[in-house]
C-alpha cells in the first residue's frame, strides 16, 4: 500500500480543477436564457387571449384542438401547465423502444456502477493482501504503518454509494428530469476529482458526455424553476459525496505537507 504520493501542488491542481468545473458549470446554466423558452406573444396570441381559442384555457375546444396538434392527451397537457412542478421535464423515454444511442447510455449507466461497487471490493482484498487481513489488529497495524490508506478505505467506501446515486440519477434522465440528472453528474465528477479516484473520474466524464446532449436542454429551465433551495435538494446526495470527498482530499492533502 505504501508508495509515492503526489505532490501538494497536484493536489492543488486538483483542487483548482474542481473550482473552474463548477464555475464553467454554473456560469453556463446561468447563461442559457435561450433555453428558458421565453418567447414575446404573437399578435395572434393577445388577440385571442381569454377567448375559446386560448390554448391555456381548460375545458374549452380551444384546448382540444392545440393538445390534439401537439399529439398530446389532454392529462399530459395539464401535467405540463405552467407553474405545474414538472413543466420543465423533456419527454420521457420510452423504455420499450429506446433508440440505439439510449439503450448504449443506459447499458452504460450499468456497467459504471458495477465498476464502483468493484471498486470497494478490489480495495478491501489489496489491504487485506498487504497487511495481516481484514481483523481489527489487522487494520490498526496497516493503518498506524500508511495512514493513507484509511483515507483510500474511506474513499472506496463511497463509491457504491455513488453508484446508488446514479440509480436515481438514470431513472430521473429517462423520465425527462434531464437538469437533475446532468447537475447531479457534474457534482459526482467533482467529488471523484477530490477524491483522486481515476476510475470514477473517468465513468462520470463518460456519463455526462453521454447525457449532455439531452441534458443541457432542460438544465436551464430546471435551474430556473427549481431555485436556490429545490437545487440543492435534488443534488443534497451528490452533495454529501462532495463534502465527505473535500474531507479526504484535505486529510489527504495534510499527511503529504
Amino acid at each position: 500500500m505504501q508508495g509515492v504520493r503526489p505532490p501538494l501542488s497536484g493536489r492543488s491542481a486538483a483542487l483548482g480543477i474542481v473550482v473552474i468545473t463548477f464555475a464553467v458549470a454554473w456560469l453556463r446554466v446561468g447563461g442559457r436564457k435561450d433555453v428558458l423558452g421565453v418567447a414575446k406573444k404573437t399578435r395572434a396570441q393577445v388577440a385571442a387571449a381569454g377567448t375559446k381559442a386560448d390554448s391555456r384555457r381548460e375545458g374549452h375546444a380551444g384546448v382540444q384542438g392545440q393538445v390534439a396538434r401537439n399529439g398530446e392527451t389532454a392529462g399530459a397537457h395539464k401535467a405540463n401547465a405552467p407553474g405545474d412542478r414538472r413543466s420543465w421535464w423533456l419527454p420521457a423515454l420510452d423504455e420499450e423502444n429506446l433508440s440505439g444511442r439510449e439503450q448504449l447510455t443506459k447499458r452504460i449507466f450499468t456497467t459504471v456502477e458495477v465498476v464502483l461497487c468493484l471498486v470497494l471490493v478490489g480495495t478491501v482484498a489489496v489491504l487485506s493482501m498487504a497487511g495481516s487481513g481484514l481483523s481489527a489488529e489487522g487494520l490498526q497495524a496497516t493503518f498506524a504503518e500508511n495512514p493513507a490508506a484509511s483515507i483510500t478505505l474511506i474513499a472506496a467506501c463511497l463509491q457504491p454509494f455513488v453508484a446508488y446515486l446514479l440509480r436515481f440519477v438514470y431513472r430521473h434522465y429517462a423520465q425527462g428530469d434531464t437538469g437533475y440528472a446532468v447537475s447531479n453528474l457534474i457534482a459526482l465528477l467533482c467529488a471523484e476529482m477530490l477524491l483522486q479516484n481515476i476510475v470514477g473520474i473517468a465513468g462520470m466524464a463518460v456519463l455526462l458526455w453521454r447525457t449532455w446532449r439531452r441534458g443541457s436542454e432542460g438544465l436551464g429551465v430546471w435551474r430556473a424553476h427549481r431555485g436556490i433551495g429545490g437545487v440543492l435538494v435534488d443534488i443534497s446526495g451528490a452533495l454529501v459525496v462532495l463534502a465527505l470527498a473535500g474531507t479526504c482530499f484535505f486529510a489527504s492533502t495534510r499527511l503529504g505537507a
